[in-house]
């Protein structure tokens, strides 16, 4: 077993506090201050999407934004308990469980482990994958897969599945990215659908917007903002609302929401149908709690400092792919690593210019290129189940989107007719094969 830390794994040592005010430690070296506050000064001018600039390689953090989408998985276990609920409201409090669950290792672990500031991930390229596998001794192993199904704009699409469960999830994210005042706004697009197979209930959830607070002081750290939804094919409904700290007063990382019925079509906030079962509170970097309305009996929803994430299975970079994720990127790694900047520049923009240069191949030529292990489905051409979630849930939140990248192998894509793929490196059993792994 070999430690990394840039890994999206996390150890049972891992410093897990969960009450961060700020990071101690800025991400700036004290040589390139002055570049620094050259780069600050040009993206607050700046007017378009920020994730289009050229960030200085100091600020890099070594690691794909691809590799971010496996936190979906952190906890295998919780992924796989839901499908214990014998029915669809306790159903529904699981998939919350879980949901809150992948949070830590998205928005908050780079951070309370290191006590620095949060860096920049490189941006994928076309086509870029990450795979990977979680094993667990009561539900065996969860397998994922990534891919970058565009480029512009970037969309990373996921997929998850635990097989002795019968549980398995898609979706896809992308970011746009703004100044306000001083903080970075992140607004992300997208959508995670999960099944199970003991059950034709679907669920369908939306994605948390960003804050990306002091970064002025090199000590950057991520924010929960806005609301968060969850809609059930049975009429269960989840709302998380995310309370960003003030300047002078309160906390950072609270929540509230409730999980409820709601029978109508389309979302109202407090709509007269609403019918709360659960009342939903604390701290998404520590514990959080659930309110039985009836009986106001409270019970753990989920408590990051009680058990470390699972330890997360990757390839050897040597037995990866060349559009592996860890392959791409790793001369750019190892600079960083060893503090090397020029060299990491020298290297991230090798990778640039091939890809631009791929680009204009495929322009001349009239060549389209399509992802190798997911396939693009209109919520107009899906399961009726699907489409009224996603109608549902976009009354809320349009950045949820009116369609899906779907996994090929996956039993939901199996109910379409398949696409063929015009371009890419593997096959989806390929993604999924059983090569000699290492635990990171």
């Amino acid at each position: 077993m070999t430690s990394d830390s840039k890994s999206v794994s996390s150890s049972a040592s891992s410093r897990r506090d969960g009450t961060p005010s700020e990071p101690n430690g800025s991400i700036v070296p004290s040589s390139s201050s002055g570049d620094f506050m050259s780069f600050f000064k040009g993206i607050l001018s700046f007017t378009g999407d920020l994730s289009s600039l050229t960030c200085p390689s100091f600020l890099l953090n070594g690691i794909s934004l691809l590799e971010y989408g496996a936190h979906w998985s952190d906890y295998p276990h919780v992924l796989a308990e839901i499908t214990k609920a014998t029915d669809s409201a306790e159903r529904m409090k699981l998939v919350a469980r879980w949901f809150v669950s992948t949070l830590y290792g998205s928005y908050n672990k780079r951070v309370a482990e290191s006590n620095t500031g949060e860096k920049k991930p490189f941006n994928p390229i076309l086509g870029e994958q990450f795979l990977a596998s979680w094993n667990d001794e009561d539900f065996g192993e969860t397998k994922f897969v990534c891919e970058q199904v565009s480029h512009h704009p970037p969309v990373s699409a996921i997929y998850f599945e635990n097989a002795q469960a019968g549980i398995y999830g898609s979706g896809h994210f992308s970011q746009k990215s703004k100044f306000k005042g001083t903080t970075m706004k992140v607004v992300q697009e997208g959508r995670v659908t999960l099944r199970m197979k003991n059950t034709d209930e679907i669920y369908c959830l939306t994605l948390p917007n960003l804050n990306i607070c002091s970064i002025l002081t090199g000590k950057p750290f991520l924010e929960m903002s806005d609301t968060t939804y969850i809609r059930s094919s049975k009429g269960y409904s989840a709302e998380f609302q995310w309370q960003t700290k003030a300047w002078f007063y309160g906390e950072y990382h609270k929540f509230t929401g409730k999980i409820f019925t709601d029978a109508a079509q389309t979302y109202v906030s407090g709509a007269g149908e609403q019918d709360v079962l659960f009342a939903l509170k604390g701290k998404w970097v520590a514990d959080s709690y659930a309110v039985d309305q009836k009986t106001g009996a409270e019970s753990v929803l989920f408590d990051v400092n009680a058990q470390p994430s699972a330890d997360i299975v990757i390839k050897p970079v040597d037995q990866q792919s060349e559009i592996e994720s860890r392959r791409v990127w790793q001369k750019v790694s190892e600079a960083l690593t060893s503090g090397n900047y020029d060299v990491a520049s020298r290297e991230k923009t090798a990778i640039e210019e091939k890809q631009r240069a791929l680009r204009r191949e495929r322009a001349e030529s009239s060549a389209e290129w399509k992802p190798s292990l997911f396939t693009w489905i209109d919520d107009a051409n899906d399961e009726k189940a699907v489409k009224d979630c996603y109608a549902y849930l976009f009354s809320a939140k349009e950045s949820v989107g009116s369609g899906s990248w779907v996994f090929n192998d996956s039993p939901h894509h199996a109910a379409h007719k398949p696409t063929p793929q015009a371009s890419g490196t593997q096959t989806p059993s390929d993604a999924f094969s059983t090569a000699q792994s290492s635990v990171v």
